[in-house]
């Protein structure tokens, strides 16, 4: 293959006049040219800018001044309707879904007793007495999760007998005090 330029062929280091550098003119144009473009872009006020807090945004049907004086006031409009529906709700007791260990089903004088013996042996579980008719029914614990339910009901099983974990609305976990 013959060449026409004096140089070593080295394609990006040729003069002009070679004919390996004519094919790279159109791509260094064109990205010289995109460059330009971009440039002259950057000035345009269609395109978006960050917000600065020296600008206040053009807002329509507001006065300029009131957008950018830092007064700290929230005013919130809302329905009488809204109000006493959120007033109703937090009067209101909110059942929690968790899990309690049944320990005994039966009669009201013996379910009596089982549970206080139980508040006795165990007085930072809670017991519940609840009446399922014809019989009563005492849970113990307000456990978040089974896991923690079987958990608890593994821990009574020495002293009770047929323990179980059921599903049920449990109060809200104690706090602990703190010293």
């Amino acid at each position: 293959m013959s060449m026409n330029c004096s140089l070593p062929v080295f394609p990006l280091v040729q003069t002009t006049g070679c004919k390996y550098l004519r094919p790279m003119r159109f791509p260094s144009v064109l990205c010289l040219l995109l460059f330009a473009c971009l440039m002259q872009a950057q000035s345009d006020p269609k395109i978006f800018t960050p917000y600065s807090s020296n600008q206040a945004p053009a807002v329509a049907g507001m006065d300029q001044q009131a957008w950018t004086s830092d007064s700290g006031k929230v005013t919130i409009h809302e329905s009488k309707e809204v109000t006493a529906l959120m007033k109703s709700y937090a009067t209101t007791k909110q059942p929690l879904k968790g899990y309690r260990v049944q320990i005994f089903l039966g009669e009201r004088n013996k379910a009596e007793e089982i549970r206080r013996s139980f508040l006795i042996k165990h007085p930072e579980i809670p017991a519940y007495l609840s009446y399922l008719a014809p019989n009563f029914r005492v849970r113990v614990g307000d456990e978040r999760t089974k896991m923690d339910g079987e958990r608890l009901r593994m821990e009574l099983l020495e002293e009770f007998n047929g323990l179980y974990v059921v599903p049920d609305e449990i109060e809200l976990p104690r706090l602990k005090d703190e010293k």
